[in-house]
């Protein structure tokens, strides 16, 4: 009974000491805080080649695809390489890129842009003046592509005499053109910000609750192991005892 008293007590002893460990390692790290700017995509063609109708029309595509495809261009290095340059009190492309962390939101059309830093203050403009890049490179995109497709238009409608012009064809040319006018003008009003980034009060890491968990955890598997192997070596120690006297009693009639 003492024995198995002193077993659980060194398991215990040893939860409380993993535990205490992981409290004061949580304790010395830095404090880290989050802000998340949400965007809604609604479509993944160009807005240019989707005017020309035909093929050129949205394609059938599963939305989690569509969304992660656009998470990837949202998570782009050219992005931070931009946010540093507008904010560089934010740190180097290289810090704000790995402050950042862009996720899909399944069976969505959302992606979620997750900035982590040392203030709930600068989580939460890392975020926006981010969000913000990644709209003004997309926007930018949008234009030069249109404006690439309207200089291309222009020239075909040039190309027709007066008459030709006032077909249907040449009517439907200059609609496009008009469009293509306004879009690379305006924008396309896509991604939509649907949340702004707001600051939070709580840390997000280090998460205390989940290191002394796991130290506590741990503590209690490492205890349940130096018990069993204490155990064990009784039981070890008598086997080979066993062993030893049965070979004695087998080979001592032979040495008479």
């Amino acid at each position: 009974m003492t024995g198995l008293v002193g077993r659980g007590l060194l398991v215990v002893v040893l939860m409380i000491f993993a535990g205490a460990a992981a409290l004061a390692y949580s304790g010395t790290q830095p404090k880290r805080y989050s802000a998340e700017m949400r965007l809604e995509f609604g479509r993944l063609v160009s807005p240019d080649l989707q005017l020309l109708g035909g093929g050129y029309s949205e394609p059938q595509m599963d939305e989690n695809i569509r969304t992660a495809t656009e998470a990837s261009e949202v998570k782009s290095f050219d992005v931070a390489q931009a946010t540093a340059k507008a904010a560089p009190d934010l740190g180097t492309p290289g810090q704000i890129a790995s402050s950042i962390l862009v996720a899909p939101v399944r069976d969505t059309l959302t992606v979620v842009i997750t900035a982590k830093e040392s203030t709930p203050a600068r989580a939460a403009r890392l975020a926006r003046v981010y969000g913000d890049q990644f709209i003004a490179i997309h926007n930018r995109r949008v234009e030069k592509r249109a404006g690439t497709t309207q200089k291309e238009l222009e020239r075909r409608y040039a190309l027709l005499n007066v008459q030709e012009q006032r077909t249907v064809p040449g009517a439907n040319l200059r609609f496009q053109i008009n469009t293509l006018d306004v879009l690379r003008r305006s924008g396309t009003g896509e991604p939509q910000v649907i949340e702004e980034p707001r600051e939070s009060a709580s840390a997000t890491s280090p998460n205390t609750a989940h290191n002394v968990l796991f130290g506590i955890l741990f503590g209690l598997v490492v205890g349940i192991g130096l018990v069993a192997l204490r155990a064990e070596s009784p039981a070890r120690a008598a086997a080979a005892a066993a062993r030893r006297a049965s070979t004695v009693a087998r080979e001592g009639p032979r040495s008479q």
